[in-house]
């Protein structure tokens, strides 16, 4: 048995019992990121329903009108105020917050720099210690040295005397030996 789709249900025809849609208001509500947009579209609503509900005359709905319009931009430019006063301190706190930064940053720079620069005078005086100590173990070396040959040659010379000694010493035994 093959498996068979069920029925696609029908819509019911428009009938005489059923209201007619196109009369019925509706209202659309979008919603975008600035509250000033959504007011501005809700002043313009409430004054079109206000427009078509009130029953005044053609002068006291032009006043209205006025007024209300006078009251939207009053409105308006408050809060267009109140978000420049927040622009502004935000802008302030950003700027703060950022050269706090750099401020930071650059007193980390000289103590980094400070840091280098005491190393390098360290490294110099250690090799300056230590080419002093070279040059004194050097000195002390060439001295020890000398000091050696000296006591080596007059060693020599002592061995010598002693030779030329035993040999003179040695030729009188010959000569009264003899």
């Amino acid at each position: 048995m093959l498996w068979e789709p069920p029925p696609i249900p029908r819509q019911k025809p428009v009938t005489e019992d059923m209201p007619d849609m196109e009369d019925t208001p509706y209202v659309v509500v979008e919603r975008r990121g600035s509250s000033l947009g959504a007011f501005l579209g809700g002043a313009l609503l409430g004054a079109a329903v206000a427009l078509l509900y009130a029953p005044k005359s053609g002068e006291e709905t032009q006043a209205d009108l006025r007024d209300g319009l006078r009251r939207l931009r009053d409105d308006a430019e408050t809060r267009l105020d109140d978000a420049k006063r927040e622009m502004g301190r935000g802008y302030d706190r950003v700027r703060d917050e950022v050269s706090t930064r750099i401020d930071t940053a650059r007193e980390d720079l000289r103590q980094r720099r400070t840091q280098a620069e005491e190393a390098v005078r360290a490294g110099r005086e250690a090799a300056r210690k230590a080419r002093e100590d070279l040059d004194r173990r050097v000195t002390e070396t060439k001295q020890e040295y000398r000091e050696k040959v000296a006591r080596v040659a007059e060693d020599a010379a002592d061995a010598a005397d002693d030779i030329a000694e035993a040999a003179r010493a040695d030729a009188d035994t010959d000569e009264v030996a003899g």
